[in-house]
């Protein structure tokens, strides 16, 4: 779709994210970059004869959305190349999804699939090898929970990567075992590296497919720039070669891994890299794992267990590797869930500011934090990143795995925000099936689940400071907040033309229209908002 040099957009109701000018009336963008914001007459005396006049009839102008934590090939790839089983509801369900995949994809000699929430099943139970085996027995097949922190294979995944009951656990991970020793299949955070590891991996042309359909994903959902927050180096080397070849229409930051899964030594850190459409300035570390699968790094045991989840770095290792990253430029974003994670994340993060003073390292989920780490992350300028589409999607785990305290003080978005710490949402997709924002706005202020269970209630957070920290707090994480994240003079024409108010949240809300660079990349099909984009159609 066209390109228009100058064009003014009017008669809007354009929500800027900008706190000197909250409210305007029009937008007049010249090239890829917004030049003035205003109301109507004001914006309009900057029409020439030939100028283009969108009249937007009243619909909704809104800065982009920035996801900042979602896996963006790998979003893709549940598009393109790997069989999605987040829908499955039974593990009957699950194996007859993996039997007709292995039907239709016979020449596929590993099989791979993600998504399954045992939580949801009525079993409640994660599946073994005995149970893949009945669906797929010729080749290995690898079934990666949704938390991305668990997955499950088969016999001959087992055999094929030499896994066996002489194979000890990493640090860091597990290997299920049975009654017996052997093991069962399931391999819990760096254990997970013994298969990974061993995966044939997508060539340069399959990355591309599967990082173009997500884009597109993303911008029919009206997200102009994400964040890939755990990249390794074949996937950062295509992310480079589209940018180089102006193949990216939305704009990226990716985060390389510093540690891979079940790696003893890091990998080397990446050239620091500044582009309009992507970054390349900040590196991953994974402390623990994930409540819904009860591998998040806890103090007290998960109710009924004595399991207290998995701290996946040791203090020493976390701050020896982040410590060489910061002195190399790059900033820092940990995973870090549950209260032990969230100490240990804290404490090295306090040594990096007490040694650097470099604001805007990242915590990612800031499951559940203290009143000490939210005021220390506030002293030291360090964003939470967090996902409030997992109070509703993943409702049902946090109402099994965990007490009532715990699950109160889940995901805390009003203690965060009281406390004065950058805060910026996200989705982490495709742990979750939705990626999209309203949903997330939703989640953020109602604090319900799928079946209208209350989660925190209290850890709302109003539409605004919703929709704020879904835009301006995005760029502050992404440290691009004086290039996007507001509708502002002078920042990129980045923007969402909507159907409604986001910040009444209705059922009926959607996107009309994604513009990147003052380029209109996505355009919904209802004909009906047509008429007034012909300009941007060529017609």
């Amino acid at each position: 779709m066209r390109h228009s040099k100058h064009i003014i957009f009017y008669n809007a109701n354009i929500l800027t994210q900008d706190s000197r000018q909250p409210r305007a009336s029009a937008l007049l963008i010249s090239g890829d970059t917004i030049r003035a914001v205003g109301e109507t007459a004001d914006v309009l005396a900057h029409a020439s004869a030939d100028t283009p006049l969108v009249d937007l009839q009243g619909l909704t102008l809104i800065p982009g959305f920035i996801d900042a934590h979602i896996h963006v090939w790998k979003v893709g790839n549940l598009l393109t190349h790997q069989l999605d089983v987040r829908n499955v509801r039974s593990l009957d369900e699950l194996l007859e999804a993996l039997i007709a995949y292995r039907r239709q994809y016979p020449e596929r000699r590993w099989l791979l699939a993600r998504g399954f929430n045992e939580a949801l099943w009525p079993q409640v139970r994660m599946p073994d090898r005995h149970d893949l085996d009945r669906a797929v027995s010729d080749r290995p097949l690898t079934v990666m929970r949704t938390c991305a922190h668990q997955l499950v294979a088969n016999t001959a995944a087992l055999e094929a990567a030499g896994i066996s009951a002489a194979t000890e656990d990493p640090a860091g991970g597990s290997i299920g075992r049975d009654s017996t020793g052997q093991p069962n299949g399931q391999l819990i955070e760096t254990a997970m590296g013994l298969i990974l590891n061993r995966l044939p991996q997508p060539n340069p042309e399959e990355y591309c497919e599967m990082i173009e359909a997500a884009q597109r994903r993303l911008l029919e959902n009206g997200i102009t720039a994400a964040t890939d927050p755990a990249v390794m180096p074949d996937v950062l080397q295509v992310y480079r070669h589209m940018c180089q070849q102006g193949l990216l229409q939305v704009r990226l930051q990716a985060i390389p891994v510093r540690l891979p899964e079940g790696a003893l030594q890091p990998l080397p850190l990446p050239d620091l890299f500044e582009h309009p459409y992507l970054q390349i300035n900040t590196v991953k570390f994974f402390a623990d794992g994930a409540i819904s699968g009860r591998t998040a790094a806890m103090y007290q045991p998960y109710p009924g267990t004595n399991h207290r989840g998995c701290l996946r770095l040791q203090a020493e290792q976390l701050f020896h590797y982040a410590n060489e990253a910061q002195q190399a430029g790059f900033r820092i974003a940990t995973h870090a869930i549950g209260d032990a994670a969230m100490d240990l994340v804290c404490h090295t993060y306090e040594q990096l500011w007490q040694q650097y003073r470099r604001p805007y390292n990242r915590i990612e989920h800031v499951g559940l934090p203290s009143t000490d780490n939210l005021h220390f992350m506030h002293e030291a300028h360090v964003c939470a990143v967090m996902q409030p589409i997992f109070i509703y999607e993943l409702g049902r785990n946090f109402r099994l795995y965990l007490d009532d305290e715990r699950r109160n003080r889940l995901y805390p978005l009003r203690s965060v925000r009281d406390a004065g710490v950058r805060l910026a949402l996200s989705t982490d997709a495709p742990v979750v099936s939705s990626l999209n924002p309203f949903d997330n706005l939703r989640a953020a202020v109602f604090r319900r689940d799928a079946e209208g269970y209350y989660i925190g209630p209290d850890q709302g957070l109003t539409p605004a400071e919703a929709l704020e920290a879904y835009t301006m707090g995005s760029a502050w994480a992404n440290q691009t907040a004086s290039f996007n994240g507001s509708l502002s003079a002078g920042k990129w024409a980045d923007f969402v033309v909507l159907n409604d108010n986001p910040l009444l949240l209705k059922d009926s809300l959607m996107v009309v229209a994604t513009f990147v660079g003052g380029t209109l990349r996505y355009l919904t099909p209802h004909p009906q908002y047509h008429g007034w984009l012909r300009e941007f159609e060529g017609k």
